[in-house]
């Protein structure tokens, strides 16, 4: 296992500087095999603790993948940091602009101007090429899975229907949506199912955030798996776990992400 560093500018969000960290397989050096690739939003929470924003705990996924890599499907892992500011984070992950009213004891902001679509013109117009010009990659749809966790599932699943030529895959843990279930519903409504292979989704009983209840995370995520049912996904194709008491955070992603990442890519042979 090898993580290469990148840092990089986007250049559709005026040349915003990210960081990207691209891990290659155990066996990845040795050998002219190609790979399926994720790409993964919230790059820094991948990991280790140390390269996470906000003094949060990361899905400590090198140490994992050290330990267990032989239980994981053999992929390369493309991990994308996000703006360290909450609210270029939050607009970056939004493909809509919306209004809120916003209560006092809330910390959101009553407009967000977003800039999801731009984030993922530049990923898929330019990173992606540029990964598989630097890396031995499965280029295709069918082998490439995009990730996010809150709103940057969002991004996922908005990045997963709006792009059926470049992903069929889709790992979406604890996704922010209800807010945005209005703007999202559009999306929903017009978009194509069928080039799908497999979506992971989950919640936990006991999310909220920072305009969300634990009951709307909930009903967000239940509304978008019947959404997928509706239009045609097979009920085989949607793995959607519901965790009770589990909270919002990277700590219970961490305990998540392997089995979500094996259940996307498990027509892909472990190593071991």
């Amino acid at each position: 296992m090898r993580i290469d560093i990148f840092d990089t500018k986007i250049s559709t969000l005026e040349d915003r500087p990210v960081r990207v960290r691209v891990m290659t397989p155990d066996g990845y050096e040795a050998g002219e095999k190609r790979y399926p690739v994720i790409y993964v939003n919230d790059g820094q929470d991948v990991f280790r603790d140390d390269q996470a924003f906000w003094g949060a705990e990361s899905l400590r996924f090198e140490q994992y993948y050290k330990d267990y890599g032989a239980f994981l499907p053999q992929v390369i892992l493309v991990a994308i940091e996000s703006p360290e500011d909450h609210a270029l984070r939050t607009a970056q992950y939004s493909p809509y602009t919306k209004d809120f009213v916003v209560p006092p004891e809330k910390k959101f902001e009553p407009r967000i101007e977003g800039r999801g679509k731009e984030y993922l013109k530049w990923l898929v117009e330019e990173w992606k090429p540029f990964i598989d010009r630097s890396y031995r990659t499965l280029p295709g749809a069918e082998d490439t899975a995009v990730c996010g966790y809150s709103t940057g599932g969002l991004i996922s699943i908005y990045a997963a229907l709006s792009y059926p030529a470049v992903f069929t895959r889709l790992l979406a843990m604890s996704s922010a949506v209800c807010i945005w279930m209005d703007k999202l519903k559009e999306t929903l409504d017009s978009a194509s199912y069928s080039h799908l292979k497999y979506i992971y989704m989950d919640v936990g009983t006991n999310e909220f955030g920072r305009m969300t209840t634990k009951e709307e995370f909930l009903q967000g995520a239940n509304d978008l798996y019947q959404n997928y049912l509706d239009h045609g996904v097979p009920a085989e194709a949607v793995r959607y776990n519901i965790y009770p008491e589990a909270i919002h955070n990277q700590k219970e992603w961490r305990s998540r992400f392997p089995d979500a990442l094996r259940w996307v890519f498990q027509d892909y042979p472990n190593r071991g």
